[in-house]
């Protein structure tokens, strides 16, 4: 073979002799074995925020969900050849910093970003579909060592498209493309203000303890507006540990040292006369692996179980956390399986340990996330597993309306006060109980209070009027209808 190969490095001629006549013979060129790779890798991004907006007597609730896709492609040639003298080395481009979808409202500024490697380094081309973008100053391109940015200046509705960008050198071509999504402004509302709306949301982070945890959301909207940040449903206050900032309308929450009880579920809230908007994310803290002590002899136990894990029932789309409680000398290491399949760690899957107690966290919990999970710990004495069942309820019907009490006729002498009740029940929280007579809304004064208290709504007249006789109306509003009940007021004369 090497002798072979070896006659390939010779002249493409050689020369033989026959009867003392030279004849020259040519040998074929030695065509190039050729391969190729492709691949191609595509990454889905979902943002999903929650909106309220109020234009007049009504609140508009709207639950939004945006999904991006990113892809990038990998197509490389290898060119056998045999060939004279040193070859140059080449590395096939890759990025190291991949182009990220970009959402914007028209006429703002949109930007898109890549770093890039290879031996030599690549040319780069960006695109808008299948076109070449050159240039201009409305469309500007900078590329400069392993960076390339472009830069769209002023952008519409119609610019909404697939931008790519693909780095090409003789080692091979690389790929990846995002999405541009422009949004129209939504119309002003009620006095010319627009309700709160996320550009982008916060993403849920997974961090070593003591390592910075950051949220970011961009957020437009009618100023003044209030941002804030609940941690678990209750209110962040600024602090040694939590750091607030605020810059071109980008809002970030910094965590400063976080450790383990600064899991949770982490939100984003902005709010102005208009309406409001929020968002929310996880935050896991991994807690450090301590490395085993050093075992004395007769000190080693195998795995046991002081705490088991409990089955559970829950709604669909609710968090859920397994948590048990095993010692063991040297300390068990776990796993954990749903069914005989592996749960591996991802956005939605998320394990830790601290101490003795291990933990599996399911962020969003669906039908198909029912099943037997269990947790496995072992050390080199033995091993042992607890199990529990998980069972996901469908949500109920949440498009229902909200129901209520018919309300009942009353009567009183004049100058007596009055009362109207009735009791709210519902799937999904109320978010405005409204009072009205003959049709007309009653604005909340001393003489006509309106109470709303859990699942109690009330209307007290503090003195009443023959004028005041007629039919009361109450309207029970939520995000998905309304209700009302209506009864009579008679007021009777003194004489």
């Amino acid at each position: 073979m090497a002798k072979s190969y070896e006659e390939n490095l010779e002249e493409q001629t050689s020369t033989t002799t026959t009867a003392g006549t030279n004849k020259v013979v040519k040998k074929p060129p030695i065509e190039p074995a050729e391969s190729s790779v492709h691949g191609r890798e595509v990454i889905m991004n979902k943002q999903q925020q929650t909106q309220k907006e109020v234009v007049g007597d009504l609140e508009i609730t709207r639950k939004i969900t945006a999904t991006e896709t990113t892809e990038m492609e990998h197509k490389g040639t290898v060119q056998e050849r045999v060939v004279k003298g040193p070859v140059q080395p080449s590395k096939p481009p890759v990025f190291t910093k991949k182009i990220q979808p970009c959402r914007v409202f028209e006429n703002e500024q949109a930007k898109f970003e890549v770093e890039f490697d290879g031996e030599p380094m690549p040319t780069v081309k960006w695109y808008r579909e299948n076109f070449p973008i050159k240039s201009s100053p409305d469309l500007q391109i900078h590329t400069f060592s392993g960076k390339s940015i472009l830069i769209i200046r002023q952008v519409f509705v119609e610019d909404s498209a697939v931008f790519s960008c693909i780095a090409e050198n003789r080692g091979g071509t690389a790929k990846c493309s995002a999405n541009l999504v422009v949004e129209e402004r939504r119309r002003a509302g009620k006095g010319g203000l627009t309700p709160p709306s996320f550009v982008n949301v916060i993403q849920s982070a997974n961090v070593a303890t003591g390592q910075l945890a950051r949220f970011d959301a961009k957020v437009t909207g009618s100023k003044p507006m209030d941002v804030y940040w609940l941690k678990n449903g209750q209110k962040i206050q600024p602090s040694i540990k939590f750091k607030m900032l605020e810059e071109d309308n980008v809002y970030t929450l910094l965590i400063i040292e976080p450790f383990a009880e600064d899991s949770g579920r982490y939100e984003c809230v902005a709010v102005n006369v208009a309406g409001e908007a929020r968002c929310d994310a996880d935050c896991v803290v991994q807690s450090p692996t301590k490395p085993d002590k050093p075992t004395t002899p007769g000190s080693e136990k195998p795995p046991h179980i002081i705490e088991k894990l409990k089955s559970q029932s829950v709604e669909e789309g609710s968090k859920v956390i397994f948590r048990c409680r095993i010692e063991g000398k040297p300390t068990p290491t776990a796993r954990w399986l749903r069914g005989e399949n592996i749960v591996k760690p991802s956005r939605y899957f998320q394990m830790t340990r601290q101490g003795e107690y291990y933990q599996l966290v399911i962020s969003e919990a669906f039908p198909e996330d029912e099943g037997t999970y269990k947790c496995v710990a072992e050390n080199k004495l033995g091993s042992i597993q607890t199990s529990a069942q998980l069972k996901v309820r469908p949500i109920e019907n949440l498009d229902a309306p909200p129901t209520i009490t018919a309300l009942k006729d009353v009567s009183v002498t004049e100058g007596m006060p009055a009362q109207f009740k009735t009791t709210v029940t519902g799937k999904v929280k109320a978010t405005s109980v409204q009072w009205f007579r003959e049709g007309a809304l009653i604005p909340e004064t001393p003489d006509f209070q309106m109470i709303f208290d859990g699942n109690s709504a009330v209307l007290l007249i503090g003195t009443t009027y023959e004028e005041d006789s007629g039919v009361f109306t109450v309207r029970v509003t939520s995000s998905t209808g309304q209700v009302e009940s209506s009864a009579k007021l008679t007021v009777k004369s003194k004489d």
